[in-house]
């Protein structure tokens, strides 16, 4: 999907209902191809609208709370996959890797570069335009697994790398040990990326209370099934 497809979905929901989209989320169904789930200016809040690539908004209900449920899922996945801080994350990664070299320490160099090769993988997937679809949520959880095993590396490195500073003078220790735990934050800043598929679980719920929203505020009538008995007790 090219940026230009969520312009001219932009321009669909002016036309429509006199307004632009504050946001425009791009998704993809194998069945109805590209989908854009959008929040509408309404008042002080917010209206909900999925629409295709021609503009017509789908009315099926079960089918809108599969495309926004999975869109949800897709940005919890990359906020646990450490997609939000991997620019800052690779620049720490670096440094502590030269440091590393440079004091000899064979294991944190290991394991820094490790680490910055799994990012590396990672931040394709995340740079750009991304489109919630299954195959991407399927590409994250594996580069996520790949950070996940070298982070359990990169925590082992950094407690051994502490537990030989002297906390006397001026250790040339401090600092890659201080890089190696920055680094350690800044991926778990999110969640823990050695729980990617626990973490991706856990907002299942908020995925299915968004929903929930969208449903409640969608600007055109809903066809097909009935509303969940479940919905209107939430």
């Amino acid at each position: 999907m090219e940026p230009i497809a969520i312009e001219a979905a932009a321009a669909q929901i002016e036309r429509r209902f006199g307004a632009l989209p504050k946001g425009v989320i791009p998704a993809r169904d194998l069945r109805r191809g590209e989908l854009f789930v959008c929040a509408v200016p309404q008042g002080d809040g917010l209206g909900w609208v999925v629409i295709d690539a021609e503009g017509t908004p789908l009315d099926e209900r079960p089918a809108i709370r599969q495309i926004v449920e999975l869109a949800a899922i897709c940005e919890a996945a990359e906020e646990t996959a450490a997609a939000l801080s991997i620019d800052a994350t690779l620049l720490l990664l670096a440094e502590a890797w030269r440091l590393s070299g440079e004091l000899g320490e064979a294991d944190a160099e290991l394991a820094t570069h490790a680490m910055y090769q799994a990012l590396e993988e990672l931040q394709p997937l995340v740079t750009g335009l991304r489109v919630a679809d299954p195959t991407y949520l399927d590409r994250l959880a594996g580069a996520a697994a790949l950070i996940g095993d070298r982070f359990d590396l990169l925590k082992e490195t950094a407690g051994q790398v502490s537990a030989r500073l002297t906390g006397e003078g001026l250790d040339p220790l401090e600092p890659l040990a201080e890089k190696l735990w920055n680094a350690i934050r800044m991926l778990s800043r999110e969640g823990a990326p050695d729980r990617f598929r626990e973490n991706v679980e856990g907002a299942m719920g908020a995925s299915a209370a968004f929903a929930d929203d969208v449903l409640a505020g969608y600007l055109v009538p809903l066809s097909g099934d009935a509303a969940d008995p479940t919905e209107d007790d939430a």
